[in-house]
């Protein structure tokens, strides 16, 4: 395991975050729930600013990213920690505010493995949850749209995996291609590679491919028992291999979207000068509608950053293409071991983990800024994020 005596300590904390409990009596800081500082020092949550564990947490859920990362995260650490909810303005941001089919559906599975729920509706921008008493087991949970799957397992993997004395299956159907969530590939690849680093090996196979708008897909998730572990990884690797895979459902072979895809990222690698193997295969998924989606992942010895492309009405494959080739090769261009997509959904296992955790992300994003605070609303974890201008950030959990 790398160590963080290569980090710079001098001159590098340009911004330094802190995240912890807000006060019931409190007024929410600039990202939501907490407060959010500059270079302070001590501050702490829980039980030191008097959390009373039956009284429900208010949350709102416009500040920050106001998505649906909120209520996911809210919902995991209701289970795990016993603490009740209440969120107001459900995804207020959003261009279609308030519960969405997928949320529902994570609200509904997290109710199914031991919780009350009111004001679970699609529409709703108003849901408390109280949790009871968990009781793993295989379940099979019908999103019944495009919704991704990818998100109603954020919400559900770690209580099943800290809880479960045995392995527990799930059965997700809906999206698992989806432009505001992660996709397949990336789970497969580098979402599951973490957490088996994390000590909570989980398995992922997709037996339909399910794109916007008709869905359809459906995964199969095998959660291991286990319980996190604590990190650090600050120094990246070289850049061993990248591989990737071009896959399209339904479509006219005679078009060659696969090749297309295939041929056109290996161009733009050539030229990126990046010095590599690159293997990218082609795959017909089967599935219920049409698609195509294109996954290119950076390999850094055991390390993988993956990056997903989506087609739709109006994209050639080339366009597809150069979207993807474009965000890895930013992600090969800046500081940090971890990508901007993985880092938010990192910091849940951490928090929950003994000890303390290091890690180094190449973008600090309000995903990132907002799982801080709902985690800083349930547990007594310090989260401090150090961002330097150019060079990324470094992460501190614990």
């Amino acid at each position: 395991m790398m160590d963080d005596r290569g980090l710079k300590d001098d001159g590098f904390l340009s911004k330094r975050w802190f995240f912890h409990a807000r006060h019931p009596d409190a007024a929410a800081g600039p990202h939501g729930g907490v407060v959010v500082a500059r270079a302070s020092r001590g501050m702490r949550a829980g039980k030191t600013l008097g959390m009373d564990p039956e009284r429900p947490i208010t949350i709102d859920g416009s500040h920050g990213e106001g998505g649906g990362q909120v209520l996911r995260t809210a919902l995991s650490l209701s289970l795990l920690t016993g603490r009740p909810f209440r969120m107001v303005h459900v995804r207020a941001n959003r261009d279609k505010p308030g519960l969405r089919p997928q949320h529902l559906a994570a609200i509904e599975a997290a109710a199914l493995l031991g919780g009350e729920a009111e004001g679970a509706a699609v529409g709703s921008r108003t849901v408390a949850f109280k949790p009871t008493t968990i009781e793993p087991r295989d379940l099979t949970i019908d999103i019944g749209t495009a919704g991704a799957t990818s998100l109603v397992l954020h919400t559900l993997h770690l209580p099943l995996a800290m809880k479960a004395d045995s392995p527990v299956r799930l059965t997700l159907l809906g999206g698992t291609f989806n432009a505001q969530a992660p996709s397949y590939p990336f789970m497969k690849e580098t979402w599951c590679a973490h957490m088996s680093r994390l000590g909570l090996p989980v398995g992922l196979k997709m037996t339909s491919a399910g794109h916007y708008p008709r869905g359809g897909g459906r995964l199969e998730v095998w959660v291991e028992p286990g319980k996190p572990r604590s990190m650090t990884l600050v120094d990246r690797p070289p850049l061993t291999t990248i591989s990737g895979t071009a896959g399209t459902t339904n479509l006219d072979r005679h078009r060659r979207v696969g090749e297309r895809l295939r041929d056109r990222a290996l161009a733009g690698l050539r030229k990126s000068g990046l010095k590599v193997a690159a293997e990218i295969e082609t795959a017909d998924w089967p599935g219920h509608g049409q698609g195509v989606a294109l996954e290119l992942t950076a390999h850094h010895g055991p390390l993988k950053a993956t990056f997903v492309a989506l087609g739709e009405r109006g994209k050639s494959a080339e366009a597809v293409a150069d979207e993807a080739l474009h965000e890895l090769l930013a992600y090969e261009r800046e500081e940090g071991v971890i990508d901007p997509h993985s880092a938010d959904q990192l910091l849940l296992p951490l928090a929950l983990a003994d000890g303390r955790s290091v890690f180094t992300v190449t973008e600090v994003t309000e995903h990132l800024r907002t799982n801080a605070t709902i985690i800083g609303m349930f547990l007594d974890k310090p989260i401090r994020v150090e961002e330097e201008d150019d060079d990324g950030a470094r992460v501190i959990v614990g």
